[in-house]
């Protein structure tokens, strides 16, 4: 049951301590606009144009609002508040102050005192994660984390977690992983990462708390059916420090990519080349699955590896400019047959490649149905090493499918091949070649779809640290390892 209390109905003015909070707010509201407001007695916001993963703090253009049109237009009863250049959209400030009327009976009557700090951190993650699975109020550590994955430098504990019925579970354990050698098993329920319950946190939460300091030790309390809860500490090391891993079966060459990273077009290239210039060359298995995705600049590097034209992806927003990314370059490896290989969790920068090369009917597409994480992000750096993270975005194949929540679907499909098991996708996937290299004569170009004429005027390559993301997508509500920074990470 809940408490009433018979209380005169009146409008309540905003609390003079709350102020400065609601006019950080506000400006928090604007800072979607990619402007910056200094309100008055607020901390200003400092966002830039900087796309996802885009550690330039340089500041934008200000909007300026004079203190006195400010206090006024809060304390007078007001409807709306206007940004003087007309970029912003209207603020209803009658919501804002009941966002202020309900701060005041939070922070005054909850069971247990909470900070300021907390109530709006809490607010502010609210505004941005209920609009969808990738925007977010990103603390210093979460925005650190961002950067440093584009960096190449991941610290994890080797955990893919999935929420099923309320509960945190190992949907995934990668092999040789530290989670591994503790003997956790696909099923165990996380219920605590160094403490903290994972019932109220987010998949980025999650994903933040199982990676950390490279030497660090995460501590999981884990129960399986049947059985007490118990505590694991895993070290958290480096793993894939190499994005890239070849194998080479009769002339094919399985490749291996675990993330696009900036270094990952070369990796490819050292992999590759040599085999190539030998002439001992005779297909390519590009497997992508459990890749999350990573830099976009690297995915159309890669895609311009096997195509001489023709749009790779394209993007499309509400308040963005289109842009085109094409292939400019001679193909580096010409009339090679491919297949790519994916699954659940590939994602992002994955999904951009894989669509690319079977749009232009390059590559065949065999697996399982891809993640789904087609959107753009853009960060915001703000103070005390604190950002916004907004979904801004889509992208598009070059036949323009959007695969934001659809995924890629493959021309072949696989059935997930079993744990420990041969590995049955790859071995169809030789198979494949094997009848692609039967029916094509040497030194035939594979057809490409015919692609509407680009503008070049339009067309343009991802910046180097131009990220699709994730995420991570992650372990939960994203795949494994999240790219964020993508961000495609």
């Amino acid at each position: 049951m809940f408490a009433m209390q018979q209380r005169a109905l009146t409008r309540p003015a905003i609390p003079g301590v709350l102020l400065p909070y609601v006019q950080y707010f506000i400006a928090l509201m604007l800072c979607g606009q990619a402007v910056t407001v200094f309100a008055v007695n607020a901390a200003p916001l400092n966002p830039s144009a900087s796309v996802m993963a885009n550690s330039s703090k340089g500041p934008a253009k200000p909007v300026q609002v004079q203190p006195s049109n400010t206090d006024n237009a809060l304390l007078s009863g007001s409807t709306t508040l206007h940004d003087p250049l007309g970029s912003a959209p209207v603020l209803p400030v009658e919501l804002i102050r009941l966002f202020a009327q309900t701060y005041s009976q939070v922070k005054a009557n909850y069971v247990e005192p909470v900070s300021d700090e907390r109530l709006f951190n809490n607010a502010m993650h609210g505004l941005l994660t209920g609009l969808d699975p990738y925007s977010d109020f990103l603390d210093s550590k979460s925005y650190d984390s961002i950067l440093e994955f584009t960096d190449g430098e991941l610290a994890r504990t080797g955990l893919v977690l999935k929420q099923v019925n309320d509960q945190w579970r190992i949907d995934k354990i990668e092999p040789d992983s530290p989670a591994v050698e503790q003997g956790l098993k696909v099923g165990d329920i996380i219920t605590r990462i160094d403490g903290k319950s994972l019932k109220t946190l987010s998949a980025n939460d999650i994903e933040q708390l199982l990676r950390g300091t490279l030497g660090s030790r995460a501590l999981l309390s884990v129960s399986a059916p049947g059985q007490h809860s118990r505590e694991v500490r895993i070290l958290r090391r480096l793993q894939d420090i190499n994005p890239v891993n070849i194998e080479v079966k009769n002339g094919m060459a399985i490749l291996q990519v675990h993330a696009f990273q900036s270094q990952t077009g070369k990796q490819i290239q050292d992999a590759l080349d040599p085999i190539y210039k030998a002439g001992n060359l005779q297909g390519i298995v590009l497997d992508l699955r459990d890749n999350p995705g990573g830099l976009l600049a690297t995915a159309v590097e890669v895609a311009d590896y096997f195509l001489d034209n023709g749009l790779i992806v394209y993007t499309r927003g509400r308040g963005e400019p289109e842009q085109r990314y094409q292939a400019l370059s001679d193909e580096r490896y010409p009339h090679i047959p491919m297949v790519v290989l994916i699954n659940k969790y590939s994602a992002s920068a994955s999904e951009v490649l894989a669509g690319a090369l079977q749009d232009h009917k390059r590559a065949v597409v065999m697996g399982q149905q891809s993640y789904g994480k087609g959107s753009v992000q853009k960060l915001w750096p703000i103070e005390g090493g604190r950002a916004i993270k907004l979904t801004v975005a889509r992208y598009y194949t070059p036949n323009g499918r959007m695969f934001e929540g659809h995924g890629i679907e493959p021309d072949i499909s696989l059935p997930v091949p079993i744990t420990d098991g041969p590995d049955t996708v790859v071995d169809a996937a030789l198979t494949e070649l094997a009848k692609i290299n039967l029916n094509i004569k040497p030194g035939t170009p594979v057809p490409s779809p015919t692609q509407p004429s680009p503008d070049r005027s339009l067309t343009g390559r991802p910046k180097p640290n131009n990220a699709l993301t994730p995420t991570m997508p992650s372990t939960m509500s994203m795949p494994p390892l999240s790219s964020l920074p993508e961000s495609l990470e």
